[in-house]
């Protein structure tokens, strides 16, 4: 009985690990991924790959098809960078968030309740924002 609790209890911090390592992983891939695409060097990328995939086109005759995989592509292409770039901002607000808080919670002249505001309703926040200008 003990021996079944101590393997489950590895099987499951094996796949935690594992969890963690495929997070870490992504985070690492789309980091890289989102300094790529702002990189002030892309605009010139995507220029050079435009006029080329135009040329190689008309070299070809540009059959139906081709239109087709280029609009493929090309929404595929934004979606991803959407999505890749979403998830950036996201943990960077998260990180700023909490730092936020790390700093309110740790000054003595602020007051604690302004930690997690952003996850109040608007009306609250509003009625928060009245009372501390009511208090100054």
């Amino acid at each position: 009985m003990v021996d079944e609790a101590c393997t489950a209890g590895t099987r499951s911090l094996l796949a935690h690990s594992l969890t963690m390592a495929k997070r870490s992983h992504f985070l690492r891939m789309s980091e890289t991924a989102v300094m790529l695409a702002g990189h002030h060097l892309m605009l010139a990328a995507v220029v050079l790959a435009v006029a080329s995939w135009c040329v190689f086109g008309l070299a070809m005759g540009l059959p139906d098809q081709w239109f087709l995989l280029s609009n493929v592509l090309g929404t595929m292409t934004t979606l991803f960078l959407l999505l890749l770039m979403q998830h950036s901002q996201n943990r960077d607000m998260h990180a700023l968030q909490a730092k936020v808080d790390e700093l309110i919670h740790s000054s003595d002249a602020a007051r604690d309740h302004w930690i997690g505001v952003e996850q109040h309703e608007i009306h609250e926040l509003e009625q928060m924002i009245e009372d501390r200008q009511a208090d100054a």
